[in-house]
This record gives C-alpha cells, structure tokens and sequence, in this order.
C-alpha cells in the first residue's frame, strides 16, 4: 500500500476517511497533501496542484476546512502533544512516524526562551514521505571509491534531493563504507519510539531527530564514519562542524536548496574555488517534474 494512506493516519476521522477513498493509482502521485483555513483540500502531484474535492466529490464536505477543522487537523497531528515538538516546530515543520513532514504556517510569536512557536494555524503541507531508491550514474558511483573526498547533491524543492541522497549513502555501504547519517527531520531513515528502522543499509548508523550542527560532531567524534552524510545544509555553524569533520578526515555527502552554481556559492557563502576544499563534485539535479535525476556532475 502507498505511503500516502499512512501519513492520512493521524488526521481526524471525518478528514482521514475522505482522503482514504483516493484511488491507489492516484495516490501514488501526491507528494504533497496542502490543508489550509476556509478552503478546500489540494494535492500536489507532478501535474500540479488538484483541488481534493473534485476528486472526491462525494466527500465533498469533510474536504472543506473550516478555521477550527484546521485546527482539529494540526492537534490530531501531533496526537495532541505540541510540546513534544516544540524545537521542530520553532523552525516551521514536524515529522510523524514515518518520516511524512508537516509544514506550519500561521500566526507566529516569540516565546521566553526566544523560540518561534504559533499562535494560530492557518496552513499545513503534508508531505508524504516514501522509502525511494534511484540508480546512481557510473560518475557518482566511481566516486564513492577510496580516494573519495565529499559530494553536494543541489536543486530546487521537490527536485529529489533526499531520494538521490538515500540512494547514495545505499551505494556507499553496498561498497563497505561506514556511514553516519544525521537525519534531523527524519526523513532519510525515519525512526519510530522503539528505534525500529526499517531498510537501513548495513554499515550504516542513523542519529535521527538530532540537529545537524550537533550531530555532525558527535558523529565524528563517537561512531567513527569514513563518511557523514546530511540532508539540506545551511547554516553557518553545520558548514563549521563540515570543516572540522574533513579535517578530521571524514568525506561527506550533503544535499542543499540551490539550483545553480551561484545559488550554492551563495547558500553556503562560500565561492567554487573554497568549496573545492571539502567537495570533489556537486551534482545538480533536474527538478520537481524528474524529482531524483541528475541534470549534470560539475567537477569543484
């Protein structure tokens, strides 16, 4: 069965049971399931974006969020506990079992302690996580051999960067590598509450829902990786932690939000010439209508 029947799972009843009527043919083309305030339910698919009710038109009704039914939706999200994803929430998103990702928006406040938290809800974008592989091309593949020094997989959102990525650190541990995964937003290897995680590669070690700055380090302070991997590098101080995880001699593989050269330079505020210092190649990828191939390999 689709994922997209499993991230449904925590909505509420009248809402659940709507979308469950979607055919399994087309519900395996909705990576993106956008619940807002007074309007009606939308899918987003490679076609683009398809209003839920016209789909579903005996269901019509429950497809129709009121104000408060968003607000149903966003507490049976979180099983009625905010608290237990308070730091997730301070940036904008959850993660439910399973590794189904659910952005925020709304009304924002700063609390005491200087996190971002919401007053009210007044949109949320279920993202539907699925245990994706794709083939690697000969370039990526020969590059994981022993002289390997770091990779950047970059595109836009919903180009399929996290799907390449998984499919990378698969590749590196079927060749013997130890692999450090720090998965942050639980969705390279999601984790449930028993530390069950299904399909993880064999030389592979997963610190889930740690955040990246942090998790880099630990990782290459207590597990011993030849390689760290990490999905959607940013910040200035997860850059930082990179630096001293290569000089450690650790190689990494990360994904970023850029769909140029330019816009990595400008990402990671760093020009080609200094990238090349930690990053062998970059590969960018086609975009969210061929989510996971690779447009072309650029040599740093």
């Amino acid at each position: 069965m689709d994922e997209y029947y499993s991230a449904i799972q925590r909505l509420p009843a009248p809402v659940r049971d709507a979308l469950a009527q979607l055919p399994p043919a087309f519900a395996a083309q909705v990576h993106e399931i956008r619940l807002r305030s007074e309007r009606p339910i939308v899918f987003s698919t490679p076609h683009g974006p398809i209003l839920a009710p016209n789909l579903l038109p005996k269901c019509a009704g429950a497809l129709q969020l009121s104000a408060r039914g968003l607000q149903e939706c966003f507490y049976s999200l979180c099983e009625k506990s905010v608290h237990s994803y308070e730091s997730q929430l301070s940036q904008g998103f959850f993660t439910i079992p399973g590794g189904h990702r659910v952005g925020v928006a709304g009304v924002c406040r700063t609390t005491e302690n200087g996190r971002n938290s919401f007053q009210t809800i007044t949109s949320l974008n279920l993202r539907v996580a699925r245990m994706l592989f794709v083939p690697l091309p000969p370039l990526l593949q020969s590059s994981l051999a022993d002289s390997f020094h770091g990779m950047i997989l970059a595109g836009s959102p919903g180009s399929g960067k996290t799907t390449l990525l998984r499919s990378i650190i698969k590749a590196a541990s079927d060749q013997g590598k130890k692999i450090a995964v720090v998965d942050e937003r639980q969705e390279l290897w999601p984790c449930d509450p028993w530390g069950n995680v299904p399909h993880i590669p064999l030389n592979c070690d997963v610190l889930s829902n740690c955040p990246k700055a942090g998790g880099i380090e630990m990782a290459v302070r207590c597990l011993g990786p030849q390689i760290v991997a990490c999905d959607e590098l940013g910040s200035h101080e997860e850059f930082r932690q990179v630096e001293h995880g290569i000089q450690s001699g650790v190689g990494f593989i990360c994904s970023v939000h850029a769909a140029s050269m330019d816009e990595l330079e400008a990402r990671l505020e760093r020009s080609r010439s200094k990238l090349r210092a930690f990053f062998s190649l970059c590969a960018f990828l086609e975009g969210a209508q061929k989510p996971g191939c690779i447009r072309e390999v650029v040599a740093l």
